[in-house]
């Protein structure tokens, strides 16, 4: 029997964002809250955490062979990002993209935080310095950081979202925190600018099933605008203080903001998100149900929708009572066929490597060819050419 909206407690304070994530959603339908919340932890400690750390590094490796001219052809190279942790990027874009979008010298801590305690259950620090990714920390769920108080307010760091009445209160508050133990660390950058990013914990799971790299994008403009063009309250993620150029695009509209990210990341063209090897083992063999609908399920039943879909999607009206009431959540995409399983031709246990293909939003849905489209595969140092 499907779980229902109403079937997520009223006590949980993202219950009205979860629709908002399509694939959040297919997995809370499939299994239900508590068994989501039940796997945070093992998650995080066996997957998030330890898959964080390989792509911070790997986006350090990438960068510096770009720019020491040991990687070649890097218009055919997707690489890790720094910012966003666990995001992409066509390695030849990254210095003027990141850039454009942070400033010449910045730090952001990413902050994760649980759906059900509203409590940080993780953080990344990443400096970009002339828009290349040059440092990186990491706070785990054990770290005694999160345990440091607010010199004011006289709370847990791991506290403040749930002592705090919205993420932008929660972001300033950070700031004023966090702020003195970025000089600490790192003294040399203690006049550079300085950002937070919170996300809940279900939006930042909702990303890693979006195989799309339009889809991701989307899904990023969704996550931003749960406030401001939704009208629920407050926001599913939220940059503190927001870069201008992503404002920006938050009020151009889901299908311009898709589009100008998706040129500034890829030059416009899809890329199917990688997960490494050993991540999609652990995901089989401990977490095969998430693996499955996550996953499995979805890839086998619908595929993926070309850019032009993804661009053309009509959301639920999340603006009406009577959306949830009725639980209207499905998202409309535009007419044609999706890229089928059989039509790439690539066995679906190697999906997950990372495929960068020659189409973007004028790619007209159903004319998929492999041999056609395919640029390369890979991420970063890992990268195999196909033309």
């Amino acid at each position: 029997m499907p779980y229902t909206y109403g079937d997520i407690p009223d006590d949980v304070r993202t219950k009205k964002f979860y629709p908002i994530g399509r694939h959040m959603w297919r997995l809370y339908t499939n299994l239900g809250y508590e068994y989501l919340e039940s796997l945070i932890e093992p998650v995080i400690n066996e997957i998030s955490y330890p898959l964080a750390k390989l792509r911070l590094d790997e986006a350090i490796y990438t960068a510096k062979g770009i720019m020491e001219g040991r990687l070649k052809e890097p218009e055919k190279i997707m690489a890790d990002t720094l910012f966003p942790p666990g995001g992409f990027i066509r390695s030849d874009l990254q210095q003027g993209s990141m850039k454009l979008y942070y400033g010449e010298s910045v730090d952001c801590t990413y902050i994760v935080c649980r759906d059900d305690t509203e409590e940080v259950i993780f953080m990344i620090n990443g400096h970009l310095e002339d828009g290349i990714p040059v440092d990186w920390w990491m706070v785990g769920p054990d770290d005694e950081l999160l345990n440091r108080r607010h010199l004011k307010l006289g709370v847990k760091l791991k506290e403040i979202p749930k002592r705090t009445k919205s993420l932008s209160d929660a972001g300033s508050r950070f700031l004023e925190l966090l702020r003195d133990v970025r000089n600490e660390r790192t003294p040399q950058w203690s006049v550079s600018m300085y950002q937070v990013g919170i996300a809940w914990g279900s939006s930042a799971d909702n990303l890693i099933f979006a195989l799309s790299s339009y889809e991701g994008l989307a899904g990023l403009f969704d996550g931003i605008s749960t406030k401001t063009l939704f009208n629920l309250g407050d926001y599913y993620f939220i940059y503190v203080p927001m870069p201008p150029i992503i404002n920006t695009m938050v009020y151009a509209g889901r299908e311009r903001f898709t589009l100008m990210t998706s040129n500034l990341m890829s030059h416009g063209r899809l890329y199917f998100q990688h997960i490494e090897d050993e991540y999609i083992a652990i995901f089989k063999e401990k977490f095969s149900e998430i693996y499955d609908v996550g996953f499995k399920m979805n890839l086998e039943k619908n595929g993926i929708p070309y850019p032009i879909q993804t661009l053309k999607c009509q959301l639920p009206n999340f603006r009406k009572k009577k959306t949830y009431e009725e639980e209207k959540f499905d998202f409309k995409y535009g007419e044609g066929p999706w890229i089928k399983l059989e039509e790439l031709q690539i066995d679906p246990e190697e999906l997950h490597k990372g495929y960068f293909f020659d189409i973007d939003h004028e790619t007209k849905a159903g004319s998929f060819d492999k041999e056609k489209h395919l640029i390369s595969s890979g991420i970063g140092r890992n990268t195999e050419f196909y033309k």
